[in-house]
């Protein structure tokens, strides 16, 4: 992986070592700089960004809901939701529905990571089954080997 500054490489050292101390090798994968791991019935995708020319951040999203049936109902429902959300986001890609929560790298604590992890995939674990039921696709564990992480998510950009 290339790093854009010093920090973007010393944050993804220590989620790399956070991750390896916290979570069982068959539990979390590492793949073209992302770190990957299953949690409840959702799969979470952990990437350390650069931020500005000296700053990074520490990216944990779940793949809540893949191939969901998108109408303003349920868009205008996640938007509110947002706004009751303590932390993070959902956002739609496509007919994908993800959720999002951003950390500074520097000085990262493995504790602020682990809250971080559990705090997204909890969230993403209680509405799931609901969105499902209520707008179709399937939750992440059920479809996460064909969605292509990352680059399918480019990819759903570039076409829209």
């Amino acid at each position: 992986m290339q790093f854009v500054n010093d920090n973007q490489a010393d944050t993804y050292r220590d989620v790399k070592i956070y991750l390896s101390e916290l979570f069982d090798d068959d539990t979390f994968n590492e793949d073209e700089g992302h770190f990957y791991v299953s949690y409840g019935s959702t799969v979470l995708e952990i990437s350390v960004e650069p931020y500005g020319p000296e700053e990074a951040m520490v990216i944990v999203m779940a793949y809540c809901v893949q191939g969901v049936e998108v109408d303003e109902e349920l868009m205008l429902g996640v938007l509110e939701l947002n706004h009751t959300l303590p932390f993070g986001a959902f956002s739609l890609v496509g007919s994908d529905l993800f959720l999002s929560y951003g950390l500074f790298g520097r000085n990262l604590e493995r504790s602020a990571l682990l809250n971080a992890i559990a705090a997204v995939a909890n969230t993403s674990d209680d509405y799931d089954d609901r969105i499902v039921a209520k707008y179709g696709g399937e939750r992440a564990l059920d479809r996460i080997r064909d969605t292509g992480g990352k680059r399918r998510r480019e990819e759903a950009i570039v076409r829209d």
